[in-house]
């Protein structure tokens, strides 16, 4: 069977061109991916600060890329997120594609439940990649993409960049039912180029085309414009934005009204999208205010709503953290000396919590950071006391009373020799969201009326305790062989 397209050459992908800069003669791995990489070699994660406006690094931050990027290159996403658009350089005009080694580290922002949000290595798995790319290649008669490609393409059109591209290659693959598979993007490609220039035009429609179609040879630089695009506003929507709001404006830079508009989209067109964002400067919110910790606000909240937060003495963060819910209840705990994402931690740990009741664990001497956990499994301070001082956490806690158990069970355990933090002979299955012994779920029931968010979230009972089957458990008739 041929490994090309019909009418195809044998080689789609090039694999003898150079690379614009070849591994010889790039310069050392900048800082900002070298502090990480050093991090993950020591088994350490990153952490990123709540409401820490710069982005994790990507390949803008690749000094190979810099001079490429500035020359009118636009380079492709990698891993998983590049899945869309793999195998796309191989229909692409030769003289408008190039690449350079791919040594973009792999990594993944996480957070287990609280503010804190850490890069950790990716979970996902090169080699798996790569097999999935070659089957869905190989379905179309090509042959694979070779390995450790960072690949660059350049518009082959004047007024039309790769950016304005993708987004007419994906309504075409939509439009013609293309599939989602990397095939149907490449597909919708070879169609698309085919044609010219103006036919391209033509056949892209929708928001951002029309603000495309407004851009198109004002002279203003490509990726400014591409950004501007993507969010579907045009040359008029970004001089109001970039107005004073004492004119009638929002008073943004260009970057601040990128990020506002990558938030604030939508609604009835780019007049609304302005509109709503100088209706929030207006509230008071700064111009370069964490908008993206406040979408659900921004979205959900009116801004009459967010300026009495903000007359409170409420930073931009602090609303962010409370989704400006419950004014009166942020107030209450604040008063009560307690720091805004502490307070957030425990109101949603146990909305019924109140600050003397979290005053109490302090009495008791349970660690702030304890503390959240134990309100969230529904211990109050004098409990979790005695559950600490036989070194039993939150989520083991939560094991023994289950089983009608207590302190005293425990420490009687323990002083037969049989140690261990859970009860002798229980199973059950388990969760684990961290490295912390704290970190662990265990599917057990707790008894009505227990307070705090656990209780509250559980969706079943754990099987095998009389009475505690899962009421739609139906018992199966017979097993079921499978022979491999």
């Amino acid at each position: 069977m041929s490994a090309s397209l019909p009418g195809a050459p044998d080689d789609p992908w090039g694999r003898d061109d150079p690379p614009a800069v070849a591994e010889v003669d790039l310069e050392p791995l900048p800082p900002v991916f070298a502090q990480v990489v050093a991090a993950f070699e020591a088994g350490d994660q990153v952490v990123v600060a709540p409401g820490d406006p710069t982005s994790p690094p990507g390949l803008g931050d690749l000094p190979e890329l810099t001079e490429l990027v500035d020359a009118g290159w636009h380079a492709l996403p990698t891993g998983w997120v590049g899945h869309e658009t793999a195998l796309l350089p191989a229909v692409w005009p030769r003289e408008h594609r190039t690449w350079v080694p791919d040594r973009l580290p792999r990594f993944v922002a996480v957070s287990y439940g609280a503010d804190e949000t850490y890069l950790e290595p990716s979970h996902e798995n090169p080699a798996h990649e790569r097999w999935q790319l070659a089957r869905s290649a190989r379905a179309v008669g090509m042959p694979p993409p070779p390995h450790g490609r960072l690949w660059l393409l350049r518009s082959p059109w004047t007024d039309m960049s790769v950016a304005s591209l993708l987004l007419l290659l994906r309504q075409v693959r939509d439009d013609e039912q293309l599939g989602w598979e990397p095939s149907g993007i490449m597909k919708a490609a070879r169609r698309v180029l085919a044609g010219t220039e103006d036919e391209a035009w033509q056949r892209w429609r929708g928001r951002e085309a029309e603000a495309a179609r407004a851009w198109r040879g004002s002279g203003a630089p490509g990726r400014d414009v591409d950004r501007w695009v993507a969010r579907g506003l045009r040359p008029d929507d970004v001089r109001v934005l970039t107005t004073a709001v004492d004119e009638g404006g929002a008073g943004l830079t260009v970057e601040e009204g990128c990020a506002w508009a990558e938030v604030i989209q939508g609604g009835d067109g780019p007049a609304d999208v302005v509109r709503r964002i100088i209706g929030w400067r207006k509230a008071g919110l700064a111009a370069d205010a964490p908008v993206g910790r406040l979408a659900t606000v921004l979205w959900e909240r009116r801004p009459d709503e967010v300026a009495g937060w903000l007359a409170a003495g409420f930073t931009a963060e602090d609303i962010a953290a409370w989704d400006a819910q419950d004014l009166p209840l942020a107030l209450r705990w604040r008063d009560a000396g307690f720091g805004v994402r502490e307070a957030r931690r425990l109101v949603l740990a146990d909305a019924t919590l109140t600050p003397e009741e979290a005053e109490a664990f302090d009495v008791a001497g349970i660690e702030p950071s304890r503390r959240v956990r134990w309100v969230a499994a529904g211990f109050p301070a004098a409990e979790a006391r005695e559950w600490t001082d036989v070194d039993v956490v939150a989520c083991e806690a939560r094991v023994w009373r289950s089983l009608g158990l207590g302190p005293t069970d425990a420490r009687a355990q323990r002083a037969a020799g049989e140690g261990g933090h859970l009860p002798l002979g229980f199973e059950s299955g388990w969760t684990a969201m961290g490295p912390d012994r704290d970190d662990m779920s265990f599917g057990v029931a707790d008894p009505p009326g227990t307070r705090g968010s656990l209780a509250a979230q559980q969706s079943m009972q754990p099987w095998g305790m009389p009475g505690a089957a899962h009421p739609d458990y139906v018992e199966p008739a017979a097993e079921t062989q499978i022979d491999l």
